[in-house]
């Protein structure tokens, strides 16, 4: 597995209007695949990434109902990264622009990115 970058709280507000208390977004990428967690589901997708310009395949889903607050940030939150097409990558972040919001993400391991 690569690297687990976890949304930033300040990308998750700009998302909805109340951010849900507790709520876990990540992503990792996985040679071409990128997967983790949208707050309540868990996701997946296809994704291609040259050159600082990304791109992912549709997005599927698991179907579990939560709170109606995480509801709503996960499907902003996966309308933002579906939507995605420049990336930067630089230490321990990664900003993903382009999408209904830009997605600001932090490495939560010690690792580098692109390992």
């Amino acid at each position: 597995m690569g690297i687990d970058w976890m949304l930033d709280d300040t990308s998750l507000a700009t998302l909805v209007a109340k951010v849900p208390q507790g709520v876990r977004i990540d992503l990792t990428f996985d040679g071409d695949q990128a997967e983790g967690s949208a707050g309540c589901n868990g996701y997946g997708a296809s994704f291609q990434a040259i050159s600082g310009s990304i791109s992912f395949g549709p997005i599927r889903s698991t179907q579990r109902a939560c709170d109606k607050q995480v509801m709503s940030a996960e499907a902003a939150y996966l309308r933002s990264l579906e939507g995605s097409t420049q990336y930067v990558a630089s230490g321990s972040a990664l900003h993903l622009t382009g999408g209904a919001a830009d997605l600001s993400f932090t490495a939560s391991t010690g690792a580098s990115p692109g390992q």
